[in-house]
């Protein structure tokens, strides 16, 4: 009797042992399929961004944030507007901070993501004097200046006979200043480097040219990334960490605009 009852037990052992192999082995596997599974992102990346541009550092923190949350760090590159989308172009960095809907017909190698990074607007800056600068046809009249490499007002003023392009803001203030150019056409961030440099006298229309939202690019080499990103930029949207971003932005542009206009 007492062989029987130790049989029972080691048969018992024998299987409680072997159905534990089998969960390990099963764990095992299905840890190995979701390794597999799981993307190789690279721990940190370069992007290109425009030097000297309030909105373009707004839209890399928002890009750090979810970048984190796809578990990559992310280290801005300043550099003029037009080097920096070539560059990410010839595949010298991972992507580039924001451009309009678009710019891919330029650098067919980068691919948007589809999330909307944050909104700007276009505006008409004249100094010492106002003008009936309410839509694009009204600038045909006048020579124009333009910051050199932001392409969505390089191709809106495209038709226009004279139009300047200049690399820097402030050499952009200093021709209106002393009138060798009618209007200067720039984002709404104008108002900051405006403040930065402490220049008064500046004006714009109360309406926009335009307005364009804001998107961030990777080289297509990059692609596989896109969906996560995507994902993590829409909860972020969905959250509305997005809109409070757009918010305290704008809110700085006012503050800017209403300090510069005080007297």
């Amino acid at each position: 009797m007492a062989g029987e009852i130790d049989s029972t037990g080691c048969a018992m052992q024998i299987a409680t042992l072997t159905r534990r192999t089998v969960l390990l082995g099963t764990l095992a596997a299905l840890a190995a399929q979701v390794c597999r599974a799981q993307p190789s992102w690279p721990a940190s990346v370069q992007l290109g961004c425009v030097e000297n541009e309030p909105m373009t550092d707004t839209a890399l923190g928002i890009l750090r944030e979810a970048y984190r949350r796809i578990g990559i760090e992310v280290v801005g590159v300043p550099m003029p507007p037009e080097r920096a989308a070539a560059a990410v172009n010839a595949g010298e960095f991972f992507g580039d901070v924001t451009h309009v809907a678009g710019i891919d017909a330029v650098y067919p190698n980068l691919v948007r993501v589809p999330v909307a990074l944050i909104s700007f607007e276009v505006l008409a800056f004249t100094y010492g004097r106002d003008l009936p600068l309410r839509a694009w046809p009204d600038l045909q009249p006048y020579r124009i200046c333009i910051r050199r490499g932001l392409k969505s007002i390089e191709k809106a003023t495209a038709s226009f006979p004279q139009v300047s392009a200049v690399s820097q803001s402030a050499n952009i203030f200093n021709m209106l200043k002393h009138g060798r150019c009618d209007v200067a056409v720039l984002p709404d961030t104008a108002w900051l480097e405006l403040e930065r440099l402490n220049i008064r006298g500046m004006r714009t229309q109360d309406t926009p040219l335009q307005s364009w939202p804001l998107y961030h690019y990777v080289h297509k080499t990059h692609a596989a990334v896109i969906p996560a990103l995507t994902q993590a930029l829409q909860e972020m949207q969905k959250s509305g960490f997005l809109a409070a971003r757009q918010a305290d932005f704008s809110k700085r542009l006012r503050q800017a605009r209403r300090g510069l206009s005080s007297e």
